[in-house]
């Protein structure tokens, strides 16, 4: 997909959450109108300058499609779990939990199976001292991290049918594990060639 197309999107997406907020102001209060709006925004912003900043990969050459895609995902979840927020707040008798958090599950799943197609780079992946200074390295912690991600999305769409407090700790305790053994898989796999 074209930069300039998937940008377009993401801005879309976010103005959509702007004009959203707008209408829902007089019901529910400043914060909660443009918080995630504004988060948006500076996501948006992250969007354009980090592959022109980059001093690895500018430009991301090779994997900017996946770049722009998990953006574009990743603004749709905030949206979507934004406008059920606000719909909590103007009186939709919806559960929250039950919502949002099978939407996270999707996305940590769909980055899994992202992982491997992205190229060594400063901003955007598992970047740890090892996988940064070493293509190889890279290329097998993120092999290694695409089923580790992929399992952790399927645990914590599992954990959205127990009860609130344990699937609440259920999604923060799978996704840091899977973040620290990518990390620690990074390690040895740099010192182990």
């Amino acid at each position: 997909m074209n930069p300039k197309v998937s940008g377009a999107f993401i801005f879309i997406i976010m103005l959509a959450t702007f004009v959203t907020g707008v209408i829902a102001y007089p019901h529910v209060g400043k914060r909660m109108a443009f918080g995630i709006p504004i988060v948006l925004l500076i996501l948006w912003g992250l969007w354009a300058l980090l592959p022109n900043i980059d001093p690895i990969a500018k430009g991301f050459p090779g994997f900017r499609y996946v770049y722009d895609f998990f953006w574009i995902l990743l603004s749709a979840v905030l949206a979507y779990c934004y406008a059920l927020v606000l719909g909590r707040a103007l009186g939709w008798q919806i559960s929250l939990l039950h919502s949002i958090v099978p939407a996270v599950a999707v996305l940590i799943f769909i980055v899994g199976a992202l992982l491997p197609k992205i190229r060594r780079n400063w901003f955007f992946g598992v970047r740890t001292p090892w996988t940064l200074s070493s293509d190889e390295d890279w290329a097998k912690t993120h092999r290694f991290a695409r089923p580790v991600f992929m399992i952790a999305g399927v645990i914590i769409y599992i954990g959205t049918f127990m009860p609130r407090t344990w699937s609440i700790g259920l999604l923060v305790a799978v996704i840091l594990l899977s973040a620290l053994t990518s990390v620690i898989y990074s390690y040895f796999a740099f010192h182990h060639k």
